[in-house]
């Protein structure tokens, strides 16, 4: 039962870390959502419609929240690589007594595994795919009440906790709903279930920036042991200077 419940424990501190190093990206893109809905959603309702500056603006938005997933995910690589090679000198110190390495800062949950990138990806891409899966649900509610707010007539919405839930969605989510709400505005009927795939987008730059990151901190520790080594080797070959006291006949002349 013990050994269970620390494997549990193991299992949740895992995915606590990777929860966490989840939150600074979605806080990004939820800001990148925010920010389309202001650009986006401005003037009447009745002049609802893409055009360049709100397609220029969406592109930005996300590319601008995707090079802070990518630096974020670098970042986390690369200090993940650095407590995986901790955790292996603690390993390799260890004895049948206990181990004799002691480290205050190591966390075996902050190891570095290729897998955990995609893993804190997935965690920011939830909120676009459970905000694809609302819209998606309750496509034909929201459809009509767009059409009815087109006209100028009433809009129903099925009670202000659906609408203050949609309107959550489009301020943490906006980058994913937005161009579909638009469209559907003047009629498209494109589902919002396609919304979901925005999901892919932090799975793919987290993951990979996360194992790059991971293997430019691998490279710039083996440049600076190579250096290390290299000017060790200068050391030991360069002559050493002899001490001879200045007394007369002990140093040897040189050869001409």
């Amino acid at each position: 039962m013990a050994e269970v419940k620390k494997t549990f424990k193991k299992i949740g501190r895992q995915i606590w870390e990777l929860f966490k190093g989840s939150l600074p990206t979605s806080l990004m893109f939820m800001c990148a959502g925010a920010a389309l809905v202001i650009v986006s959603i401005r003037g009447e309702l009745s002049q609802w419609q893409w055009n360049g500056a709100k397609i220029a603006w969406t592109i930005v938005l996300i590319v601008a929240a995707s090079a802070y997933a990518c630096v974020m995910a670098y970042v986390n690589g690369g200090n993940g690589y650095e407590m995986l090679v901790t955790g292996n000198m603690k390993r390799m110190s260890s004895t049948d007594s206990g181990t004799s390495l002691k480290i205050n800062k190591y966390v075996y949950a902050k190891e570095y595994r290729a897998w955990k990138g995609f893993v804190i990806g997935a965690f920011v891409g939830l909120v676009p795919v459970i905000a694809g899966i609302f819209f998606g649900a309750n496509q034909t509610k929201i459809d009509t009440a767009l059409m009815n707010l087109m006209a100028e007539e009433d809009a129903q919405l099925g009670g202000m906790g659906f609408g203050l839930i949609m309107v959550i969605f489009l301020f943490i989510s906006g980058y994913s709903v937005i161009p579909f709400l638009i469209q559907n505005a003047t009629g498209a009927s494109i589902s919002y279930y396609y919304g979901c795939l925005f999901g892919l987008i932090p799975v793919v730059v987290v993951g990979v920036m996360y194992i790059a990151g991971a293997y430019g901190r691998r490279a710039k520790a083996i440049r600076k042991q190579e250096m290390a080594d290299r000017e060790a080797q200068m050391e030991a070959n360069r002559q050493k200077k002899i001490n001879y006291g200045a007394l007369p006949g002990t140093k040897p002349k040189k050869r001409k």
